[in-house]
C-alpha cells in the first residue's frame, strides 16, 4: 500500500490526473458528430477537474480499500451520462428548499416559546438516559458517515471507521497536489 503522502503515490496521482484531463478535454471538444463544439463552461470545468482529481486519486490509491474500487465503479457508470452536456439546475429550486428550512426553523422556535408543546417535549428527553442520547448520536453520525464515505453504505462501523480515515488522508494528499500545481502555474 502506497500512503498518501509517499512520492510514488504523489507522482501516481498526478500522472493519472493529467490523463484524465487530457481524456475530458478530447472528449469534451469533439461532439458526436466528429466537428469541434463549443468551449465548456466554468461549471462544466469545475465538474470535470473534480472527477478528474477523485478518479486519478483512487486509481492512485490502489487496491486494500473499497472507497477506490466505489470511486471508480461510479465513474465508469456516468461516463456515458457525462458525454451528453450537462444542463444546469435552476437556482430557483435551491432557494425554495432554502426558504422551506429557514420557515421550519422559525416555527421550531415559536412552538418552543409556547408552554404546552416544550414541556411536553422535555419531559421525553428528560426520561432518555444519558446512554440512549450517546447511541442515536453515533447512529445518526454513522449514517452521515456512510454517505460522504464512496462505498461506505456496505459497511460495518469500525471497517467505516478505517476507510473514512483512509479516505480523509488521501484526500488530504490530493489537495497538497492539487495546491502545489496551482502555485506552479501562477
Amino acid at each position: 500500500m502506497r500512503g498518501p503522502h509517499a512520492r510514488a503515490f504523489q507522482q501516481g496521482f498526478l500522472k493519472n490526473l493529467i490523463l484524465s484531463l487530457q481524456a475530458r478535454s478530447e472528449a469534451c471538444c469533439v461532439s458526436s458528430s466528429g466537428s469541434a463544439s463549443a468551449v465548456m463552461s466554468l461549471q462544466e470545468r469545475k465538474r470535470a477537474i473534480k472527477s478528474s482529481a477523485d478518479i486519478a486519486m483512487a486509481a492512485a490509491r490502489g487496491g486494500g480499500a473499497r472507497w477506490p474500487r466505489a470511486i471508480l465503479a461510479s465513474s465508469s457508470s456516468s461516463s456515458s451520462l457525462s458525454s451528453r452536456p450537462a444542463t444546469c439546475k435552476s437556482p430557483a429550486g435551491k432557494a425554495r428548499r432554502c426558504n422551506r428550512i429557514v420557515r421550519r426553523c422559525f416555527r421550531a422556535r415559536r412552538s418552543r416559546d409556547g408552554a404546552g408543546a416544550c414541556s411536553r417535549a422535555r419531559t421525553a428527553t428528560a426520561m432518555m438516559t444519558s446512554g440512549e442520547v450517546a447511541r442515536r448520536l453515533v447512529r445518526k453520525r454513522t449514517k452521515v458517515l456512510r454517505k460522504m464515505i464512496p462505498g461506505g453504505e456496505l459497511l460495518d462501523e469500525i471497517s467505516l471507521l478505517h476507510e473514512a480515515m483512509d479516505y480523509v488522508a488521501h484526500l488530504h494528499a490530493q489537495v497538497d497536489v492539487l495546491r502545489r500545481i496551482s502555485n506552479a502555474v501562477r
